[in-house]
């Protein structure tokens, strides 16, 4: 494919994945939630691929299949990009802006509500947050303030520590049931269908299922098989929607489990550990001082503080 048709349609998709509702969408994008639904059809009889699984009743009416859970994070990083290069045709005074980075996953999980209510107390500053699971330029890109998942250290970067995070698996409760998982300890996973988060891969302390069997001394297959994705946010709509057990990461899973869409069917307290990576606030090493210099601190400080 060399060329981008039906552009209404993939808007229309991925604004119901986000909402994970038409009328979600259909208010982002100020249509009817018909129109939407309509446009993600012709999307899919176009691809001949289904992106939703469309139910009548229950919790969750709208499901993304997995052929929509695997295009949906290109597709979304595809606009984030969009909606920057017009942000750099648009001559916008920088000196009323705090520009911040994150990965989509931390940006949705538990950044975003947050800001909303620093820029309800500060309507005189405007925060714009900038997405991505790439490494940014900084200074190229004029990010003032980053939150990034690691082990601390960062080349051209002042990282300070903000949160630590615990790793356990999760499932919906009817996988969990299915499978048995509430009835014994998790002494071998071999059967059960795993998913795998390989946003880091490559990257020693990421967490990952033999990091858990390691830490928490439980025997699994010698070859741990399963599906792998690079989008945690992916991982977890699977596991929501029944798919498999995945490694939830606490701080990004919260909402999930308070609504009892995820839960962990063994001892929590038994069968968690404290990942290596954690998140760390970040900042240019050599960052010049301006008119905004003093918000950019009370914003850090602020975030410290709420985290």
């Amino acid at each position: 494919m060399n060329k981008i048709t039906h552009l209404n349609g993939i808007r229309a998709f991925e604004a119901t994945a986000r909402h994970h509702s038409f009328a979600g969408a259909a208010q982002e994008l100020n249509v009817t939630p018909a129109a939407v639904g309509q446009q993600v059809r012709q999307l899919e009889d176009w691809l001949n691929v289904r992106l939703f699984n469309r139910a009548t009743s229950g919790s969750s009416r709208l499901t993304l299949t997995a052929e929509g859970v695997n295009a949906f994070p290109d597709i979304h990083r595809g606009f984030e990009l969009i909606l920057r290069g017009l942000n750099h045709l648009i001559d916008e005074p920088a000196e009323d802006i705090i520009t911040v980075s994150a990965s989509p996953s931390i940006a949705s999980k538990w950044l975003l509500t947050r800001v909303n209510q620093y820029q309800m107390q500060h309507d005189d500053i405007d925060i714009q947050v900038e997405t991505s699971i790439s490494i940014v330029d900084y200074a190229e890109q004029g990010i003032d303030v980053g939150i990034r998942y690691g082990l601390g250290q960062w080349e051209d970067l002042c990282a300070q520590h903000l949160m630590f995070e615990d790793v356990f698996p999760v499932c919906s409760p009817e996988f969990a049931k299915q499978h048995g998982l509430n009835e014994t300890p998790p002494h071998l996973l071999k059967g059960i269908p795993l998913l795998h988060d390989h946003s880091v891969a490559s990257s020693s302390g990421y967490p990952s299922w033999q990091e858990w069997s390691d830490r928490v001394d439980v025997a699994v297959p010698n070859k741990l098989h399963g599906l792998k994705i690079n989008d945690f946010a992916s991982v977890i709509e699977l596991a929501r929607r029944g798919n498999g057990l995945a490694l939830g990461r606490s701080r990004l899973i919260e909402d999930e489990l308070k609504s009892g869409e995820l839960v962990c069917p063994f001892d929590v307290s038994k069968y968690q550990f404290r990942s290596r990576f954690c998140y760390f606030l970040v900042w240019k090493q050599d960052e010049v001082q301006s008119d905004m210099s003093e918000h950019i601190d009370a914003f850090r400080s602020w975030l410290l503080s709420t985290a």
